[in-house]
């Protein structure tokens, strides 16, 4: 379907974030995403995505959503990666917390883990993609990993 056609669908969501989706899912194919898709996606839905290298060559995104008047910064690293398609994709933001509340986090939610290391708190979220994937599910990715990190930060920082 042509991308003049994709009109967004908006709903609120917990703590008054407004979550957008595709009416009509762009497909991906096997073997992944590459940065700019899923770079794509996150603009698509309001947020800022900057792409870059990490150390091992792969991607890395450092996105931002904004709460009010607050932008909120977390990273997306990209593993499994040929020819730009990833495989996976993995969610992690880290902030001074209570590392102690890691643990427990970790037994009240599913989708994503907590850890510690000192004073920092760690949640991360990882994504299987390998079977393919399209902008609806991208986006719905990304909107979970909001409430995950909202309710991590919240509970742990």
């Amino acid at each position: 379907m042509s991308n003049l056609f994709k009109a967004p669908l908006c709903a609120a969501a917990i703590g008054g974030l407004l979550i957008c989706t595709p009416a009509f899912a762009h497909d991906y194919p096997d073997g992944g995403i590459t940065a700019n898709e899923f770079a794509s996606e996150l603009v698509a839905i309001g947020q800022k995505a900057k792409i870059s290298k990490g150390s091992d060559g792969d991607p890395v995104i450092d996105a931002t959503f904004t709460i009010g008047t607050t932008d909120i910064d977390y990273r997306i690293f990209f593993y499994g990666c040929k020819q730009d398609r990833c495989s996976s994709v993995q969610y992690h933001v880290a902030f001074d917390g209570k590392p102690d509340k890691a643990i427990s986090w970790n037994k009240e939610n599913r989708f994503a883990r907590a850890y510690a290391s000192g004073t920092t708190v760690h949640l991360e979220y990882d994504v299987d993609l390998e079977k393919g994937a399209n902008s609806a599910a991208i986006q719905n990715t990304a909107s979970r990993w909001i409430a995950l990190m909202v309710s991590g930060v919240s509970y742990a920082g």
